[in-house]
């Protein structure tokens, strides 16, 4: 027969491993990153060289991770965007020589969800929309996977 205090500890002990275990299997896993593509886009300005480049996936604005350099009057982009993603929005954050934050009014594209790297020319234009506010359209042409 086994002893009153034997038979607290055992009880003890196998509470704490059940609750261990418990916590374990109910507590939600951390979600896994999401696999990241490369998209590429040589962008310009109606009123010279555009200054950052957002992008909206479907589930808001942001600026992604990547590079830019300067050549001519064109801004080339190489930024990092989810795979998962099959919507994309360009937009700049100002044209040089136009450096007001007008209403974006761009385009969305529908994309192909994959790690194939995207290529586009890209252009926002800002243009003044009577009697109302400075609007800007961005947008995408010769959309390419490779």
């Amino acid at each position: 027969m086994i002893s009153g205090r034997l038979r607290r500890r055992l009880v003890a002990v196998l509470s704490a491993a059940a609750s261990v275990l418990f916590i374990a299997v109910a507590a939600p896993q951390a979600a896994s990153a999401d696999t990241m593509r490369t998209l590429q886009v040589a962008l310009s300005c109606s009123a010279g060289l555009p200054y950052g480049m957002s992008v909206d996936n479907g589930s808001g604005w942001y600026y992604p991770d990547g590079s830019s350099y300067a050549s001519g009057g064109v801004k080339y982009f190489t930024v990092y965007i989810p795979a998962s993603a099959t919507s994309l929005a360009i937009n700049t954050g100002f044209c040089e020589n136009d450096p007001k934050t007008p209403y974006w009014e761009g385009y969305r594209y529908s994309i192909t969800a994959g790690t194939s790297t995207i290529s586009a020319n890209g252009n926002c234009q800002d243009m003044y929309v009577y009697p109302g506010p400075y609007v800007r359209y961005c947008s995408l042409t010769s959309l390419t996977y490779s």
